[in-house]
């Protein structure tokens, strides 16, 4: 936690960590349910159907996670110093497509929807805002960590 998380008495890094470990445990899931559909003999049968949909689910699931890693991260990227207005921006438009795409969830399960669209898009702002966090942390001077006016 940034020194000044403490001194607000918040803890959005750790939403976004916590986010990140949950997005993690649930990808690692929706791996292990791919390799397990490569492996069974009967693509077509219910026990292949039943196991599309429960990657389906927890892969739409993914991305409350990744909504809470981009909020947090975002948040507290943002009162550290280390983010621009506009990168926190993209972080939480991104949040907020995706935790939209996760809600439509019911609506996507059971055929092919336009809906997956809008997870793209969130997931496609993510990309952006992934890898400028990612420019952003390279550029640092070690221990010299800008604090938010």
């Amino acid at each position: 936690m940034h020194d000044s998380e403490r001194a607000d008495g918040t803890a959005w890094s750790l939403v976004g960590l916590a986010g990140l470990i949950m997005q993690t445990v649930t990808f690692a899931a929706v791996t292990g349910i791919r390799f397990t559909l490569t492996a069974i003999p009967d693509h077509g049968g219910p026990v292949a159907a039943g196991l599309w949909t429960l990657h389906n689910a927890l892969f739409i699931g993914n991305g409350v996670f990744l909504t809470l890693a981009l909020l947090g991260l975002s948040v507290a990227g943002r009162r550290a110093g280390l983010l621009a207005r506009w990168h926190a921006n993209l972080g939480f438009t991104s949040a907020a497509v995706l935790f939209a795409w996760s809600a439509a969830a019911p609506m996507q399960l059971e055929h092919r929807s336009p809906l997956g669209l809008i997870g793209l898009v969130g997931w496609l702002l993510w990309v952006v805002w992934v890898a400028t966090y990612g420019v952003t942390l390279i550029r640092l001077r070690p221990g010299v960590i800008p604090v938010a006016a």
